[in-house]
């Protein structure tokens, strides 16, 4: 599925995107950098009751957030991993598998770690006000 949005209308792709996952707990987005990946996800966070700032865990990796219904939300960045063995040692392998919800940033960095029921979400830049979000759910 594609999701073609305006920069002003990204809280109602935000919406549809949600409301597409819907059951699935990790979603890994793709694109080239500033194609606004953080910037939807932290979107994302703010739909769902996150009311903490949300920032990009490039450095930290890992960034954990609770929302108004004290669930678990994990930010993840995979920009700085270069192996699969990096990433069990940062935890992300046990935030994939603990069952709270998962958004990662630059998948393609380690793919063998993400578990079969991930939905893969690419974002691409149309214009400098306009991005498509296609989305490809887990069979």
């Amino acid at each position: 599925m594609e999701i073609i949005y305006e920069l002003d209308e990204i809280e109602s792709a935000a919406k549809q995107f949600l409301n597409l996952v819907n059951d699935f707990r990790i979603s890994a987005f793709s694109g080239d950098l500033g194609a606004g990946k953080t910037t939807f996800i932290s979107r994302l966070c703010q739909l769902i009751g996150v009311v903490e700032t949300v920032s990009s865990p490039t450095y930290s990796i890992i960034q954990e957030y609770r929302n108004d219904n004290n669930e678990i939300i994990y930010h993840i960045d995979l920009y700085r991993i270069n192996d699969e063995e990096e990433a069990r040692n940062a935890g992300i392998e046990d935030a994939l598998l603990s069952g709270e919800i998962c958004w990662v940033e630059w998948p393609e960095k380690v793919p063998s770690i993400f578990p079969e029921k991930t939905v893969y979400a690419h974002l691409k830049t149309i214009s400098s006000n306009k991005r498509k979000l296609i989305v490809e759910l887990p069979s």
